[in-house]
């Protein structure tokens, strides 16, 4: 569509962003093309001249030309401009599900079939969903595309790459906690390992009671200003987290990356016992406690 491919990433930007503005601009097939001012491309959707225009924008600051609506992560502003679209312009041939995106209708049947037709040049490995590819390529693969090692916050097991210490730590008691090596910090009040001392920080207010963050509409206080802000979104109605796949927006993160999760057939937690694949930790936790394997 002109110049860069737009790629499907998982963006986890904590800079400040704009509240979202609800869709309000309906999508058009045009007679006159809408053409770019700055590189002259042309289209008959203003939905998809609106997606093009994003790689133009400037100071890391990414805007709908639909609405408002800006972001400083490009994955979100993209979400956020095809949700314009509305959620049922593709189906899934096989289950009829919604999307906004045919890409992402047509590689959702692999779900259903069980193929991976995406390989990897490097090491032969196959994929299901072309964006798995992307990022198996940028984690296992850094050094022989970029010609330079990946930073020393890379996971040894997996290859998964974080920017900080706090990350892998986080990443290694939640997925490899099982290799022997001990990440967490001990809570000296009641035992508990934690995943990092930032973390044991806010779990010490647990026993102390200490909660300085007070919301500015109602009474609740909260140990944590993520939480405040969690929370605050109960009262503004704002659902900030848009689904890329089918444009369903989220209050929360926790809901939002478990859906993500029902598109792509992503399951992360395997049961140690049967190997069964789940999506949430949780959901591992509780069917391995009742698990026999066959």
């Amino acid at each position: 569509m002109g110049h860069s491919k737009r790629k499907n990433r998982t963006c986890r930007s904590k800079s400040k962003t704009d509240k979202p503005k609800k869709a309000a601009v309906e999508p058009l097939k045009l007679d006159v093309p809408l053409k770019c001012s700055f590189c002259n491309e042309a289209y008959y959707s203003n939905v998809e001249y609106a997606l093009h225009s994003i790689q133009h924008s400037k100071d890391d600051r990414y805007s709908c030309h639909l609405c408002d609506y800006t972001n400083t992560s490009k994955y979100r502003t993209e979400a956020h401009v095809r949700a314009h679209e509305g959620s049922t312009k593709y189906r899934c041939e096989i289950c009829n599900k919604p999307f906004n995106i045919s890409t992402h209708a047509r590689e959702h049947t692999y779900f259903h079939t069980g193929e991976k037709p995406f390989q990897c040049d490097i090491c032969g490995n196959h994929f299901m969903f072309s964006r798995i590819l992307t990022k198996h390529r940028r984690t296992a693969h850094y050094e022989v595309m970029f010609g330079k090692p990946l930073a020393k916050y890379d996971c040894k097991v997996c290859s998964k790459h974080y920017e900080s210490l706090p990350g892998l730590q986080r990443h290694m008691y939640s997925n490899h906690n099982d290799t022997g090596e001990d990440w967490s910090v001990i809570c000296d009040i009641c035992g508990k390992k934690i995943a990092t001392k930032e973390k044991l920080k806010y779990h010490l207010r647990t026993h102390t009671g200490d909660k300085p963050f007070l919301c500015p509409v109602c009474p609740k206080r909260f140990p944590k200003k993520d939480q405040l802000k969690e929370h605050e979104r109960v009262h503004t109605g704002e659902k900030p987290f848009i689904c890329m796949y089918c444009g369903k927006s989220f209050g929360h993160r926790a809901p939002y990356r478990y859906h993500i999760k029902t598109h792509t057939g992503e399951r992360p937690y395997t049961c140690p016992i049967c190997g069964k694949g789940f999506i949430s930790k949780s959901a591992k936790e509780g069917h391995a406690n009742s698990c026999v394997k066959k």
